[in-house]
């Protein structure tokens, strides 16, 4: 036959009366509102029935049971919030990991449109000449063509690539600085003795104020 199985503080004890365990459930169950006159008041007894609330409490230690459910329900209230904060944690790291990734496709179109070679600059033209009255018979000139347009402004669409292109680099610089000041710890955190020499290379990159300067 197997040894039987240890009876935890909280639980029924051996040789305690129904009534009695009864009473303690309601004493452990008011948490720090905990006394005997609470526990009659909870229970519905009458004055006169305090007295075998406060024997029950000395003979059975009901205050070092109750502390042992308060350790308990912490525990377990202590493993949940770590398993919570665990898989926060693996999302926010995913986060950061999804924005660098980001970040690189954006430098990659960044390098595409760097590498496209400016429009040769528009020959100067010389302003149109008045239009001469034309009688009344003459067929009126084509309106130019949006084409046409567009070369007679010179380097209008360089310019517009070139903007394109400086709003790109700015964005991206600053999404790879909120990664980093998100992913890194904050100044005075990092332990050089347990940091990776990616940290310490990244961490002194983001507060060079705090080491050599970074190298250009």
């Amino acid at each position: 036959m197997g040894a039987r199985a240890e009876v935890l503080p909280w639980e029924r004890q051996p040789r305690e009366g129904e009534q009695a365990y009864a009473a303690f459930l309601a004493y452990r169950d008011l948490g720090p509102r905990r006394t005997h006159e609470a526990t009659r008041k909870c229970l519905g007894k009458r004055p006169g029935d305090l007295k075998p609330i406060e024997r029950w409490s000395a003979r059975r230690d009901w205050r070092g049971r109750a502390g042992a459910w308060d350790d308990h329900l912490q525990s377990e209230r202590d493993q949940v919030a770590a398993a919570e904060a665990a898989k926060w944690e693996r999302r926010r790291l995913q986060a950061l990991e999804e924005g660098w990734q980001t970040c690189r496709a954006l430098r990659a179109r960044l390098a595409q449109m760097l590498a496209i070679p400016p429009e040769p600059e528009a020959p100067d033209v010389a302003p149109p000449e008045p239009a001469k009255e034309a009688p009344e018979a003459a067929i009126p000139d084509a309106a130019a063509t949006p084409e046409a347009a567009r070369e007679a402004a010179g380097r209008g669409p360089a310019r517009c690539n070139d903007l394109a292109a400086a709003r790109l680099a700015k964005l991206i610089v600053e999404l790879e600085w909120a990664i980093l000041a998100e992913a890194l710890p904050p100044p005075g955190a990092i332990d050089p003795l347990t940091a990776t020499p990616e940290e310490i290379k990244a961490y002194l990159v983001l507060h060079p104020r705090l080491g050599r300067l970074p190298p250009r």
